[in-house]
This record gives C-alpha cells, structure tokens and sequence, in this order.
C-alpha cells in the first residue's frame, strides 16, 4: 500500500465513524492529529512519470485546441482518454490550449455522453489525478491535482442539471472520500506561478465543496466531514493563501452553517479549538509558526467581512468577542 493509499484509507474510516455518529466534538482533533502526523513523503516510484508518455519533450503532439479542426463535435473515447493523459502537464502553453481547455468545454456544452461523464469522473478522483503528489509542497503534482479539481467541479455540476444523472451514489461515495483526503492533506497553496499559470488548489476547493454542499443526496455526517477536513487543513497549513483563496472558502463554510444547527456547532467548535493553538502550542520564532496565526487572523477577519447577516448569531458573537485577542 502507498502512502497516499494509506492516508486515503485513514480518511475513509473515520469517514465512516462520522457517518455512523460515533464522532462529532472529537472529529476536530482526530483531523487535526491526522494531518499533522502525516509524513511529508518523495513521489514514489510508481507515480505518474511524464517521460513515460511519447508526446513528453514535444508538446506538438499534445492535444491542443488549434489543433482540433472539428472542436465542436464530440470527443471519441480515445480522444478523451488522451486529453486524461495529459491533464495538468506542466507547461504554460499546453495549459492554456490544451486538454484541460477540450475537456472543460466538452463537459460544459454536452459534448461527452453519459458514459463519458461517468468515466472522466471516476478517472479525475484517481490517486494518480487527484492525489498525486499530495503530501509534498510546491511540487509538479500540484498542476495535475489543480485541474482534476477544477474539472470535478464541472462535472458535479453538470450532474445536477442533467436529466439522467451520471454520478451514481457509489462514485459519490467515492468523490466524498477523494475530495475529503485532498482538503484535509493538501498543501499546496501557491496561486498563480509565473510561466506555468494558475494552480489555485484551494480556490478550486472551495467551488467543489460548494458543489457537494448543495447536493441532497449527501449525508449531514459528510458534509460536516468535508467542512472538517477544510477546516482541519487551514488550522495547520504554514503557507499564505494570497490570491482570494480564504474569502472563496470561508463564504462556502458560512453558507453551509446557516443550513442546521449542527454545521454551525460544528464550525463554532472547530473556531474555537483554533483559538486554542495559541496558547496552548509552545510558540516557535519561525515563519511556519507565524504564518500559521495569520492564516488564523485572515479567516476571523473574512468572517467579520461577511457581515452579521451572513454569519450564524453565535459565530458572529464568538468571533467579535475574540477579533482583539487575534489581531
């Protein structure tokens, strides 16, 4: 078993727990335990290799828009398995023209199939798309993570519009546990990087979660588990979310408190837990530690931004009394 495959596993059991009601005010700090206990560790041998693939060395012969004389019509299987192939290669121009652009657009104006859509969902949620790379900062997995995201977020969103949902409550189950192993594991923050484009992990997070949050047919116990994760990730993450990122995903967590009682305890602990960090962790001069607070300081200050009405009555009271003791 890899290590992504081990973290995968951790996840889907204590998934598993919170779907069975055996935990809800531990949930915060078995997350939190989880992540920061978790190995940062190098790509293993068996991941994605770039070299392995013919078109490596010359993006000619990546799929590309200008290309596709007939980008219009609908992708063949092999045409779709292809673009897969190459989703998040990393390389400006290829981004920008390449497969995840056909992809987008075929999954947007209906040019794959039901079949189709089943399939490239499932192959974006693959520990080789989705995972890849997941416990290493700013490496080249980032790239293909970003746009397996990003294209999930279309996905889940053409499921709800279509007339025959393509996503089966077996993949959904799949998509929760996938996605909830990114939010809580992910730590890669960086946003638009020169010469390669947007990464933006986590502003393509939050639409995700927002996706999920408004689909019926999950759970309260997942989506609270997919609020934990997120908030699980930010308590710990040591690097600046400097491009939107953290009003994305806090107005998501917000919209989703206003919805049952439950969700708004479950922030408000979390909150709460949070706050606690700071004095209770041995405090280290380092930039880790400092950057730490300040993520810490922006989410109570993007929480302020929303404004009273948008901010569940105990939240907002919560974190007014303690806005002082962060700032």
């Amino acid at each position: 078993m890899t290590a992504i495959e081990n973290s995968r596993e951790q996840v889907a059991l204590l998934l598993a727990k919170t779907q069975a009601g055996h935990v809800f005010e531990s949930l915060p700090g078995l997350l939190h335990t989880l992540r920061e206990n978790q190995e940062v560790t190098p790509l293993d041998e068996d991941q994605f290799d770039w070299q392995r693939y013919p078109a490596h060395g010359d993006e000619r012969r990546i799929p590309s828009v200008q290309e596709r004389a007939d980008f219009e019509q609908s992708l063949t299987d092999r045409e779709l398995r292809q673009c897969l192939d190459y989703l998040g290669y990393p390389s400006w121009t290829v981004r920008e023209s390449g497969p995840f652009v056909i992809l987008a657009s075929a999954i947007q104006n209906g040019r794959l199939n039901a079949d189709q859509m089943a399939f490239t969902t499932a192959s974006v949620i693959g520990d080789q798309q989705l995972l890849r790379q997941l416990q290493e900062e700013e490496n080249d997995g980032a790239y293909r993570r970003s746009d397996s995201l990003a294209l999930l977020a279309f996905l889940l969103q053409a499921d709800q519009s279509a007339t025959d949902p393509f996503i089966s409550p077996d993949l959904l189950a799949a998509i929760v546990v996938r996605v909830a192993t990114l939010a809580l594991f992910e730590r890669d923050s960086r946003g638009f990087v020169p010469g390669r484009g947007w990464i933006h992990l986590y502003a393509h997070l939050a639409t995700v979660l927002e996706a999920l949050f408004e689909r019926t047919d999950l759970t309260r116990a997942d989506k609270i588990f997919l609020m934990g994760t997120t908030l699980a990730n930010l308590r710990s993450l040591n690097q600046p979310l400097t491009m939107g990122e953290m009003p994305r995903l806090v107005r998501v967590l917000l919209r989703l408190t206003q919805r049952h009682p439950l969700y708004r305890d479950y922030f408000l602990l979390s909150l709460k837990l949070w706050r606690q960090d700071l004095v209770q962790e041995p405090f280290a001069q380092t930039r880790s530690a400092w950057q730490k607070i300040y993520n810490r300081v922006d989410f109570f200050q993007q929480i302020l931004a929303a404004g009273s009405e948008e901010v569940p009555e105990e939240i907002w009271h919560y974190v007014q009394n303690t806005k002082n003791y962060l700032s």
